[in-house]
């Protein structure tokens, strides 16, 4: 044999022996996943009862004001363990731009001042609101002069012995849009002329 041919027949050797032959050239073994690894930690025999000391947390808990609407003249009692928040209709109590009480606001009224009498306690606070028809600043006296309107009744139902603090906010609070896409809102704005009547107990 040519030494050219050992040559050969030595290297055509060791490629076989280098390189397998046939189907297992077609994919490598997939190696396998990882084991868990484990922490050690405090055996306990089977059956054990596991007991962990109890602790006693102590935070404040929120004070939730739960909303309630009367249906026949939309106004709002929202009350909580120490508080309670009145929502009147501006419409129930005055006409359109007025600030004079109508006989349907006298009546609600005599029923806040009960409530006030059984269960306020500190100063009671009258805020007024309005729509935002009109200017700013017309919009801002009468929801004062509505907000003490509602003062000038419950006093005099109540006697001076209540603190009452009133306040007059034009339309600068809304409740709900006064406008939707540029277009006038009436319900939104129906939402926003109201007064409340809030305080603790």
């Amino acid at each position: 044999m040519s030494r050219s041919a050992e040559r050969a027949a030595a290297l055509a050797a060791v490629v076989a022996l280098v390189v397998p032959a046939g189907p297992a050239l077609a994919a490598a073994p997939a190696s396998p996943p990882p084991e868990p690894v484990v922490v050690p930690g405090p055996s306990l025999p089977a059956g054990a009862v596991v007991r962990a000391p109890v602790l006693d947390l102590d935070a404040p808990a929120q004070d939730i004001l739960v909303p309630v609407e009367d249906l026949t003249d939309g106004s709002i009692t929202a009350e909580s363990r120490s508080r309670v928040e009145l929502t009147l209709a501006a419409d129930v109590l005055f006409a359109f731009g007025r600030a004079e009480l109508s006989p349907a606001a006298r009546t609600r009224l005599a029923g806040i001042a009960e409530q006030v009498r059984a269960q306020a306690r500190g100063t009671v606070r009258i805020d007024g609101h309005t729509d935002s028809v009109g200017d700013e600043r017309s919009n801002l006296t009468l929801s004062r002069r509505r907000a003490e309107a509602v003062r000038a009744e419950l006093t005099r139902l109540l006697g001076p012995g209540v603190a009452v603090a009133v306040a007059g906010h034009g339309e600068a609070r809304p409740v709900a849009p006064n406008q939707v896409d540029g277009a006038d809102n009436p319900a939104g704005r129906a939402r926003n002329r109201r007064v409340e009547i809030r305080f603790d107990r």
